[in-house]
């Protein structure tokens, strides 16, 4: 009988919890949390339905992770060891599968029963299981199928009523073909109060330094989860596949919104941050929420960690937005090209002429903004990518802006389209890069050193040509003038690690004019 359950939260980076000498990593980036919106969800629930929980995020733990892990399997003897990944978009492509976790578990619990959740369960559905990682892995969003999972197992039922599970079989893994479907309206409030002293010092200290969302306003920050899904389906998004294709676009009432607000502020938290794939769809959803949030006279500063969708934006919304405590606008500008922008990349509603009037408005109003693009997209052409540099130097007024390299990741269109073209052989190549690092993949249009000139170059032209810019950004991301300048040493040696022998031009601009300067040139990937 499973009574006890222990949620294993697996860390943001550097999942072995060693000390990172790869290209020079600076120390503060190698430690960073995220609040553990989906985990705290999944307690919430299991413990409605008469489990004992608790929850430890091996992230807070910057040292002997895993001894302190093995502490707590002692001590708690649980019947269950349950690994929950949020769904994020943003963080490294190397899926986890847990191994590490689980070998502990199951050497000081023989019994116990083993279930893997997240980016690896969703991209290799039934190959953990396989390979005797674990006993259960579920796709998608968990939220309520763990607790049903449990409860079968408990009850002797037919597991094959789990959606998203994979399990054995007699002989065979079984694989589950359909996504868990969850209505957010019936989500319940996130059991933080679970988490222990260690946790919640760790949220607080163990923050995401250099990193534009590091909370500037209050190390006591949550982050607030409103929506799920989204209704575009850009090419280098993984989002529908993560969730599930039929997990259309859903939003939470706005008075549970505002109550997990008003919890979370009890709580002592100072500063949130909104979580969410798409924070809003249209005008009228962002001034529900702002007039609520003033309506109620509620005071904190915050911002929306994954990129505001920038179409539902006027100026009369942006500046509901700052009366409402928004601080920071984050950009998702993708490319300074119209063609790009709607054909290529897929943001039907997006065009550079609203993009640059949002920047506008933004700094007019006093609010920090973050431009964040992508390069090296199949079908760009070498004109295009430099449309998007010059929409970049162009704007001043974007207080950083950041050039991630388009990374092929499971279940997009990006990767569907580079493995039928023959571009991508080796797509196990994510699994040992960090995403959006470097170019897994060349076009006739650009090679993957052109790319990486823009990363780590052309970005640091652009964003610290000035003490002003410098001071400014630092600020923002909580990191001294000093640590500031190992971020930037890092983006270069992170370009030598890749390419050794490359000896410039250390422009695109400069590149532009010379297609074939070093054709032959590879990333050297281990």
């Amino acid at each position: 009988m499973i009574d006890k359950v222990l949620i294993v939260v697996p860390p943001l980076v550097n999942s072995e919890g060693k000390k990172d000498s790869s290209h020079h990593r600076p120390d503060f980036e190698s430690y960073r949390l995220v609040s553990p919106i989906e985990p705290t969800l999944v307690a919430s629930d299991l413990r409605e339905k008469g489990f004992e929980v608790r929850i430890v995020d091996l992230g807070v733990y910057t040292n002997d992770r895993f001894d302190h892990l093995a502490t707590i399997i002692e001590n708690f003897k649980p019947d269950a060891a349950v690994v929950i990944q949020s769904i994020l978009t943003f963080a490294t492509a190397q899926d986890w599968d847990a191994k590490r976790v689980f070998d502990i578990a199951k050497e000081q619990m023989p019994d116990i029963v083993t279930i893997l959740t997240g980016g690896h369960a969703s991209n290799y559905p039934g190959q953990a299981v396989k390979e005797g990682i674990c006993q259960y892995s579920i796709k998608g969003e968990v939220d309520f199928a763990v607790s049903q999972l449990l409860l079968a197992i408990n009850n002797g039922s037919n597991l094959s009523s789990v959606a998203g599970l994979s399990f054995q079989y007699e002989s065979k893994v079984r694989v589950s073909h359909e996504y868990p479907l969850v209505d957010v309206s019936e989500l319940p409030l996130p059991a933080y109060d679970l988490l222990d002293g260690d946790h919640k010092l760790g949220y607080s200290s163990v923050l995401e330094f250099g990193k534009i969302r590091f909370p500037e306003r209050s190390n006591q920050y949550r982050d607030i989860m409103t929506s799920r899904s989204c209704r575009l389906r850009c090419s280098f998004c993984s989002v529908a596949h993560l969730r599930g294709e039929k997990q259309r676009y859903r939003r939470k009432p706005v008075e549970k919104v505002i109550h997990e607000i008003e919890v979370a502020l009890e709580e002592g938290i100072k500063e949130i941050h909104f979580f969410d794939d798409l924070f809003a769809e249209t005008e009228t959803q962002i001034l529900e929420l702002t007039n609520e949030i003033m309506k109620r006279n509620l005071k904190f500063p915050w911002f929306v960690a994954q990129g505001m969708p920038l179409w539902p934006l006027t100026h009369h919304v942006l500046s509901a937005m700052k009366e409402a405590g928004m601080y920071r606008l984050i950009c998702p500008l993708e490319s300074g090209n119209d063609r790009v922008l709607k054909k290529v990349i897929g943001k039907s509603f997006s065009t550079v002429q609203h993009h640059h009037n949002v920047i506008m408005w933004a700094h007019d109003l006093g609010l920090e903004v973050i431009g964040m693009f992508v390069i090296g997209m199949p079908g760009e052409t070498r004109e295009e990518i430099l449309d998007t540099l010059t929409f970049a130097e162009g704007h001043p007024e974007i207080d950083y802006s950041v050039f991630s390299i388009a990374t092929p990741m499971m279940g997009t269109r990006l990767m569907k389209a580079v493995r039928k073209s023959g571009q991508l052989e080796d797509s196990g190549k994510i699994n040992r890069i960090i995403k959006r690092t470097v170019a897994l993949y060349s076009t006739e249009a650009f090679s993957e050193y052109e790319l990486g000139v823009i990363r780590a170059f052309d970005w640091d032209r652009i964003n610290f040509s000035s003490e002003s810019r410098r001071v400014k950004y630092a600020a923002m991301v909580g990191v001294s003038l000093q640590q500031l300048e190992e971020l930037r040493t890092h983006a270069k040696d992170t370009f030598f690690h890749f390419f050794p022998n490359y000896d410039g031009p250390w422009s695109f601009r400069e590149l532009y004019y010379q297609p074939d300067l070093y054709r032959s040139i590879a990333p050297k990937i281990a």
